[in-house]
């Protein structure tokens, strides 16, 4: 009687589990609730509007506070979720994992920065550290880019890899929390302001990809960021694989997101690099500098990960308020030096685009440039899924919801972190 009960609940746990309707996130549709992650952006656009509504200490001050202390986004034990936090905090459960290794000791001098995000956010929005004395203009879009596209960038980024330690863990528990923590990821990822079809105006990663990609002649048919749509299916690639319990294979989705993630920055700064060329046809002054900087700082440590040369020639053109100037090499050179690392970053030319003057074409110079004839890794058939793979897919899914919906009921229900450390970066 006692195993027939057990099934009895269990069948109805399944039932449940399977029709839980959690709202859908740009196309994305998550077997968790989080409502309250997404609302992380709510924070971010208060930020903006408080740099937006002046330019002395007040408005540089209210800024920080939505930044440093939120209150649109809170947590399961009633505290507020910070944008501050995500750097703040990641030291110590982000060390070890592959990509805070490669920024933290990127920024770090001698030693790993785990709040090199922080750092860079915290100066530009109070005028301290390495962004001392420097114009109000400037500061507001250091405050504001390194909020969205270092700490926010990051921690997507890095409930991605908690999903995979999670999953790694091996019980039906972990399995739960590993499908929590990468519907976090897309949540912090689009935030709330996106809608549930993406065709919101939010204020994070997602925004910024369909801001670049009228820009760079990268929008699909209907007007979205191709790169966007693209991550969609990775986001929900990654979701059936921990269902599955594919730890490994998920290692593989994520990896792919964050290349696609790191297309607008790269756009970004390109943009920028033109705009600042004194020899370049547009001459943005302190204001596009700053953007310019804040864009390449949050790519930087990739590029120097694949060439330390490319790296150093794209800070000494691009890194803001130096004694030389921006873009003394021009903005050929720095376009060139972002793309003999495309390869190696796991994106192509294909996926950034050109930069276009209106509609009279490209801006000379900055053209699409040519992938190799083998095609860039995100064209790779291996990680596309055939038909009956994707089949099987579709019925690890039920099989894994039911099991989240075991673990709820035999072992209760965890998430408000204290995750396992990865030991290999």
């Amino acid at each position: 009687a006692t195993e027939q009960r057990k099934m009895h609940v269990l069948f109805c746990l399944f039932a449940s589990a399977a029709t839980a309707d959690f709202t859908s996130i740009v196309g994305y549709s998550p077997n968790t609730d989080v409502t309250q992650h997404s609302r992380i952006d709510l924070d971010q656009q208060r930020l903006e509007a408080a740099l937006k509504s002046g330019d002395d200490e007040a408005a540089f001050g209210e800024a920080y506070r939505w930044y440093s202390v939120g209150g649109n986004s809170v947590k399961g034990s009633g505290s507020n979720r910070t944008i501050q936090g995500f750097s703040t905090g990641a030291f110590p459960k982000m060390v070890g994992s592959k990509w805070m290794e490669i920024y933290a000791r990127f920024w770090g001098n001698g030693s790993p920065m785990y709040d090199y995000a922080d750092n860079f956010t915290t100066d530009g929005c109070l005028g301290t550290g390495q962004f001392a004395g420097i114009v109000p203009i400037a500061r507001k879009e250091l405050c504001k880019k390194g909020s969205a596209y270092q700490n926010v960038w990051m921690y997507v980024i890095w409930e991605m890899q908690d999903a995979i330690d999670d999953c790694l863990n091996g019980d039906l528990r972990a399995n739960g929390d590993a499908v929590h923590a990468w519907d976090e990821a897309v949540a912090f990822w689009a935030g709330s302001l996106e809608g549930t079809d993406g065709s919101g105006s939010g204020t994070l990663i997602h925004a910024l990809a369909e801001k670049r990609c009228p820009q760079f002649g990268t929008c699909a048919s209907d007007g979205s960021a191709i790169v966007n749509n693209e991550l969609v299916d990775l986001f929900k690639q990654g979701q059936s694989r921990l269902l599955l319990g594919q730890c490994a294979m998920v290692e593989v989705t994520r990896d792919q997101i964050v290349a696609k993630l790191t297309v607008p920055l790269v756009q970004g700064a390109l943009r920028y690099a033109l705009r600042t060329d004194p020899a370049g046809p547009i001459r943005d002054g302190d204001k596009g500098q700053a953007e310019g900087w804040a864009f390449a700082a949050a790519v930087l440590p990739q590029i120097n990960r694949c060439n330390p040369t490319a790296a150093a020639e794209i800070r000494e053109n691009m890194e803001y308020n130096t004694a030389q100037g921006p873009m003394v090499d021009g903005y050929r050179s720095v376009k060139a030096q972002f793309e003999s690392v495309y390869s190696c970053m796991g994106i192509t030319c294909s996926e950034v685009g050109g930069l276009l003057n209106g509609n009279e074409g490209y801006f000379d110079g900055m053209e699409p440039c040519t992938d190799p004839s083998t095609g860039g890794g995100s064209d790779n058939d291996d990680d596309k899924l055939s038909a009956g793979a994707t089949a099987g897919i579709v019925i690890g899914v039920l099989a894994g919801v039911a099991l989240i919906g075991v673990a709820a009921f035999f072992m209760g229900s965890k998430h408000e972190k204290g995750k396992k450390l990865l030991t290999a970066p």
